[in-house]
């Protein structure tokens, strides 16, 4: 009944933050006016709301594979788990303990190629977390996320850096053989930067994410087929701020919510698992980029996720996935993204 609790408060957290409308916004004139994330929101929706929703679905997808058997299992869902205790090795291992530790980093490169608001950068997120597993099937646990941001504002010779960290507790539960359910919620901070032609500014955004996840797995011998949709979302409020040259900066508000389904293919081979996945996102909830000089972004909503990875180990004492994905299907974003985690048997 606590376990039901817990799951319930999540997703009614979830369910308000995802709920919620973004208010429009009116783009100001200005390079130096643009270059402050809360006055763009195709910059804001490019290297923060969109990074933090790449984020959380990774973290909602590694908790659906710890639930369904974690490193043991072969679904090819990005994270390795450690146990921990005497005598430990990959989670969910015959014998293993219920603690369990994992890790990740993540290096995205990130680009807006609308022409008034040209920027280009990276966004790398260092992951780590623990958690617990019930006897009854459900997983609980903690993880952090720590990120730092360098973009160029090629539009303006500026620099918009940040780095900052999310705190995100999740559980999941497998319903049976085949299906698991998972949740995650999160709540961050990330001290941001900008300078653009010597005048400078410092703000900071503070961040609530979260997503929910239904998981479909079916084995055919070495293949593992896997089905996953989810429902994830981003909340950014930008604090108020005054440029170097005396220039106040509003406070903003921004909503970013998108619905993902994603279908993957793995095979295990020995000591190792490729696979390859194509996912669909939807952005649902998002403030658009108004046109700059009579220039209309084009502010594609939808955009299509493929990935190819693999899952190792070696000798039963070294684990570890890598897997690259990259975003298709919206004309002026960039969004390729390197995930990779490696952990030592102890």
């Amino acid at each position: 009944m606590q376990i039901r609790n817990i799951i319930r408060a999540v997703a009614a957290a979830a369910f308000l933050m995802f709920s919620g409308l973004a208010a429009a916004a009116t783009t100001p004139t200005g390079s130096i006016t643009l270059s402050q994330p809360g006055n763009s929101p195709g910059v804001n929706n490019t290297f923060i709301n969109g990074p933090a929703a790449n984020t959380v679905d990774a973290l909602a997808s590694g908790v659906s594979n710890f639930v369904s058997g974690g490193s043991s299992g072969n679904a090819g869902l990005n994270f390795n788990r450690y146990a921990l205790g005497k005598g430990t090795g990959a989670a969910a291992a015959p014998g293993a303990p219920q603690w369990n530790v994992w890790g990740a980093y993540s290096h995205t490169n990130v680009g807006y190629d609308y022409a008034p608001l040209s920027s280009a950068g990276n966004v790398k997120i260092y992951l780590a977390g623990v958690d617990y597993t019930f006897s009854n099937n459900v997983v609980f646990g903690v993880a952090t996320a720590f990120d730092h941001m360098n973009t160029d504002l090629n539009f303006s010779a500026g620099k918009l850096d940040g780095s900052g960290y999310t705190i995100s507790p999740y559980v999941g539960m497998l319903i049976n053989k085949n299906i698991s359910l998972d949740a995650t919620i999160g709540f961050g901070r990330t001290d941001i930067d900008t300078s653009t032609s010597g005048v400078t500014g410092s703000t900071h955004s503070n961040r609530t994410i979260g997503a929910l996840g239904l998981s479909y797995r079916e084995a055919f011998g070495a293949w593992t087929l896997t089905g996953r949709g989810a429902i994830l979302g981003v909340h950014n409020n930008l604090g108020s701020y005054t440029l170097s040259d005396g220039t106040p900066v509003a406070a903003a508000t921004s909503n970013l919510a998108q619905i993902r389904l994603m279908g993957q293919a793995a095979y295990t081979y020995k000591q190792f698992t490729p696979y390859v996945s194509i996912s669909y996102i939807n952005d649902i909830n998002r403030p658009d980029q108004a046109p700059i000089s009579g220039i209309p972004a084009s502010n594609d909503r939808d955009g299509w996720l493929p990935a190819v990875g693999v899952r190792f180990r070696a000798e039963n004492m070294i684990y570890g996935s890598v897997q690259y994905s990259s975003e298709r299907g919206r004309s002026q974003i960039t969004n390729n993204m390197f995930l990779f985690n490696v952990g030592f048997r102890f």
